[in-house]
């Protein structure tokens, strides 16, 4: 006969979101378990990203994007402070031609109707002064942007959420989970023992709808299906120690090929959109022409000044594009919680995706 063991909450998925979520529960429960197929946190989406603090700019009014990315920044922002994690508010420079400048305007009104605070409208001279390398005739600066460590901030998260008696259960894959009266039951490729909880929260990331389809929930029918969406990054050596984070104007599936500011002050460019069918973080080198192309928008750079660096892959919903954050009680899974097309601002919104859930806990 297999062991059981009993706990009151149990997160399936160790990226930033779900050991936020850890942590957080871990306050109001005493059984916290976090499990994770792979041997350490953050082996995906929340280490193969551009390390962003998102403002909120882009998001639709009264979106769950928009809501949990303005109050995930200040919550982000006091966490790394606390903490003394590296980061740098840099600042972000929206840039464009003048003949756009009427997209670039609808962009700044809908940041401010978010409450986006300190937006600013650049002419050209304005923008020269910033960031002199740069050649766009106007600009947007959001100064509430920034960059950080992500792994330096899962470590924390962790070794946080560990001193208040979360378990941790890695190398950990979820089989089979069925619902048994008040508890929902967890098996695992390779071991006997089975997990009980009474209430299951899936932040599994790129696996997330597979998660939710082991309980029975249809993915077509409740618009969860998902489809991944690489972006690949290339390194230079020409730009340094630029001033502020600099973003062309966003596109259908993404923000636009940007500057990835590391702490050291090193450049990289990314991502780019490609839908893939599998899991596979090699860069695809046939895209750099793509990438001089959109750089020279805002920056002088030819391909010789580009190589490899790495890529990410983000989960984009097949329909929709806001966060998916769900009690499943209409489903009849009251306290299943599923996190679905959690990508960007995943990051910026980790504590305060962590409160919604709270929140919507019965």
């Amino acid at each position: 006969m297999s062991e059981e063991w009993q706990f009151d909450v149990v997160v399936i998925g160790a990226g930033v979101v779900g050991l936020s979520i850890a942590e957080k529960l871990s306050h109001f429960y005493e059984n916290v378990l976090l499990v994770e197929k792979e041997n350490s946190f953050g082996q995906h989406i929340s280490s193969r990203n551009s390390e962003v603090i998102h403002s909120g700019i882009y998001y639709k009014k009264g979106s769950l994007k928009s809501k949990l990315c303005l109050e995930g920044n200040k919550l982000l922002y006091d966490f790394l402070q606390k903490y003394n994690i590296p980061h740098k508010r840099c600042g972000k420079l929206i840039v464009t031609s003048e003949s756009k400048s009427n997209k670039l305007n609808k962009l700044y009104e809908n940041g401010k109707s978010n409450g986006v605070e300190n937006l600013q409208i650049v002419s050209k001279e304005e923008l020269r002064k910033l960031e002199p390398s740069v050649k766009a005739e106007i600009g947007l600066l959001v100064p509430s942007a920034g960059i950080l460590d992500s792994h330096s901030l899962m470590k924390k998260i962790e070794y946080v959420a560990k001193n208040n008696g979360v378990t941790f259960s890695y190398n950990t894959e979820i089989s089979k989970i069925g619902k048994k009266e008040n508890n929902y039951v967890l098996q695992f490729k390779g071991e006997e023992f089975v997990v009980k909880t009474g209430i299951l929260v899936n932040s599994a990331g790129l696996w997330s709808d597979k998660i939710s389809e082991l309980l029975g929930i249809n993915s077509e029918k409740n618009k969860y299906k998902l489809r991944y969406c690489k972006g690949n990054y290339f390194k230079t050596k020409k730009y340094k120690n630029m001033n502020h984070l600099i973003y062309p104007l966003p596109e259908e599936h993404s923000l636009g090929i940007h500057t990835r500011m590391f702490l050291d002050g090193s450049i990289s460019f990314g991502p780019d959109v490609c839908f893939v069918d599998e899991i596979n973080y090699k860069v695809d080198k046939q895209n750099i022409s793509n990438f001089v192309k959109s750089i020279n928008e805002y920056l002088d750079i030819k391909e010789e000044d580009l190589w490899e660096d790495y890529s990410g892959i983000r989960p984009k919903l097949v329909a929709g594009t806001d966060f998916i954050i769900s009690n499943e009680k209409d489903n009849n899974f009251p306290n299943f919680i599923n996190l679905i097309g959690v990508e960007s601002p995943g990051l910026t919104s980790c504590f305060s995706i962590a409160n919604h859930v709270k929140e919507i806990i019965l």
